[in-house]
């Protein structure tokens, strides 16, 4: 069905309801167009990126041979310029100014990535703390809206993550969207729904022989 029929057929549907069936009816419709709104909104930006970061890549002189290459390496921290339509909280401070952004109030947190991915990227999720680590380690990935398996290993009150991106390489942003089982609120002093506190997002790009220098573990890593 055509999208125009697909919206008459919406728009008949809640002409036919009354009662609190109508607004359970226009509840639904609200929430379908937030998140189309708020999807529309993420690919603006992510080709407003492009643009800027293309248009910088490729300002040679008119013989030189133009060629757009994403970056090898890619960390995301909190001071960056995190957006609450993404699923981030403003940026706060542990106790030992350790910089962090709490995600919420969505159970969901995104991220628009430039990186080279010609043979596969490796990626890496920092967190510090969650409202409640049992819970909230579970989560999951969407990599250009495919689910990828993710590795959790615990780290005090927090967690960190790891993942492996395919490759490709035609030139698309890459779109990460983290989504935990549950955004909680941390009790009656703060009204938030908290998800877990992000601290750092590197993604490297994989070499031929399929490592990702930068997040290989160090030999030492034990000593």
């Amino acid at each position: 069905m055509s999208d125009e029929g697909d919206l008459e057929g919406r728009l008949q549907g809640l002409l036919a309801k009354r009662g609190q069936d109508l607004i359970r009816g226009l509840i639904d419709e609200v929430t379908v167009l937030h998140r189309e709104i708020a999807a529309l909104r993420r690919e603006l930006s992510a080709l407003s990126e492009y643009q800027a970061m293309r248009d910088r890549w490729l300002s040679l002189g008119d013989d030189a041979p133009k060629v757009l290459r994403f970056p090898r390496l890619v960390v995301i921290e909190p001071q960056e310029p995190l957006r609450a339509s993404d699923g981030f909280y403003p940026a706060e401070q542990a106790g030992d100014g350790t910089p962090f952004r709490w995600t919420g109030p969505s159970a969901q947190f995104s991220f628009n990535v430039f990186v080279d991915r010609a043979h596969g990227a490796d990626l890496k999720l920092e967190t510090i703390n969650c409202i409640d680590l049992a819970v909230q380690k579970n989560l999951s990935l969407l990599a250009d809206g495919e689910p990828v398996p993710v590795d959790v290993v615990e780290n005090g009150t927090g967690f960190t993550a790891t993942a492996c991106l395919s490759a490709h390489d035609d030139g698309r942003v890459t779109n990460l969207v983290f989504v935990l089982p549950a955004a909680l609120s941390p009790g009656a002093e703060d009204a938030r729904f908290l998800g877990t506190a992000f601290r750092r997002l590197t993604v490297g790009a994989r070499t031929e022989a399929g490592i990702a220098p930068e997040l290989a573990p160090r030999e030492d890593a034990g000593a």
